[in-house]
């Protein structure tokens, strides 16, 4: 499926770092256009569940310098997650999401995911107001929706942003991140 032989013909025209995208064009702005059409302020199917312990905690913590008892006292005295621990679950919560999810297109069922190795991580913003602090023993549940869809034609790279809720066991939020996400042509 992928190779980085560059030929000049129409199914190689749309090239990332030298792997060429065996989809062709009309195939591709015509996903691009159902996705944009069709996930904007739908639900993500599915969710997924965190456990958060201790030494998870202290480490993502002593791994940024911070010296802080409240985030790498004892495990008796009890600590709080430091707010970079959000990225220990979102992006591994959300890509379990989005290899998984299905959609119907011109009544035949396809992954939204065509190709796992041309999604990638493309940005993201966290929101803490309102939330509670992350604790040893915590449960989390992490779902999301879609916010804008868009592709950048001149490379054919497929933009998304996925607003995300994370829960705790008692339904308390403990963190709001949008996450931005892209797939390269021939993944959508």
């Amino acid at each position: 499926m992928k190779t980085a032989k560059i030929v000049n013909n129409k199914k190689s025209k749309f090239f990332i770092i030298g792997v060429e995208s065996k989809m062709d064009e009309k195939e591709m702005k015509e996903n691009a256009d159902f996705l944009i059409k069709e996930l904007p302020g739908k639900k993500v199917p599915g969710k997924v569940r965190v456990r958060c312990r201790y030494n998870d905690l202290l480490k993502f913590a002593q791994v940024f310098g911070i010296d802080d008892s409240k985030y790498v006292g004892s495990e008796e005295d009890g600590i709080v997650a430091c707010k970079a621990f959000a990225n220990h679950f979102t992006i591994k919560a959300l890509y379990k999401l989005l290899l998984g999810m299905k959609l119907e297109q011109n009544g035949e069922t396809r992954s939204f995911v065509l190709d796992p190795g041309k999604l990638l991580h493309a940005g993201q913003k966290y929101n803490w107001e309102d939330c509670v602090d992350v604790r040893d023993g915590d449960k989390l549940t992490v779902t999301a929706e879609w916010g804008d869809v868009w592709v950048v034609e001149k490379n054919m790279i497929l933009f998304a942003e996925l607003l995300v809720s994370v829960k705790n066991q008692d339904k308390k939020l403990v963190c709001k991140p949008t996450v931005r996400a892209a797939l390269r042509p021939g993944g959508y």
